[in-house]
């Protein structure tokens, strides 16, 4: 019994300094407001959109911190294209109470709605974040713009974005009901020797 207890220890050990380590990123953040130039510019036509540095943060879930409401976003440059697009921040933004940084890394672009009215595209990629406590996450983006006309005469857009986070388990929990049933087991063994052994 004594030995089962020695090789259980390193192993309950190792789980808790699994269960130790930052956790992913959970939630959601949508940011709105923003203007953006098109190009060219209409809606039914754009190839691509410009970077915008005025969208602002309304509304956040899990992860995301509620002081991150009405901070500006920074957003780089993006083609109206479906297929690999990877784009390092496509979006990010800081929390200025805690100086933590937000972003989202585009990996790809998976679907685009694109009429003489409205435009709507939706991706995936990895959130990130500057805070030690949270990990980068899988995400989904969606980016939407629409307008009655579809070309303002001012040549600027207001657009609309959401992020959410696809959490997978890890396996910490396979990692933890395995340590659980060896140790059930080890304990078990230490109750019923066989009889050649008493």
């Amino acid at each position: 019994m004594h030995t089962s207890l020695t090789k259980l220890i390193p192993l309950l050990l190792c789980s808790i300094a699994l269960t130790a380590q930052a956790t992913p990123i959970t939630g959601q953040v949508n940011i709105q407001a923003g203007s953006v130039v098109l190009n060219p510019n209409h809606l039914g036509a754009v190839t691509n959109v410009a970077g915008s540095w005025d969208g602002l943060v309304t509304s956040v879930e899990g992860s995301y911190p509620s002081t991150l409401l009405g901070a500006t976003v920074t957003y780089k440059p993006f083609a109206v294209a479906l297929g690999n697009q990877p784009i390092t921040s496509l979006w990010s933004v800081v929390d200025a109470t805690t100086g933590f940084s937000y972003s989202f890394d585009l990996t790809s672009v998976i679907s685009i709605i694109q009429t003489g009215s409205n435009l709507f595209m939706n991706g995936q990629g990895k959130l990130w974040s500057s805070n030690p406590a949270l990990s980068a996450a899988p995400g989904m983006w969606s980016y939407g713009i629409n307008a009655a006309d579809g070309t303002p005469t001012s040549g600027i857009f207001s657009f609309q974005s959401n992020n959410v986070a696809r959490v997978p388990d890890g396996a910490s929990t396979l990692i933890l009901l395995g340590v659980g049933l060896m140790g059930v087991a080890g304990i078990g063994r230490g109750f019923h020797k066989p009889s050649f052994m008493r």
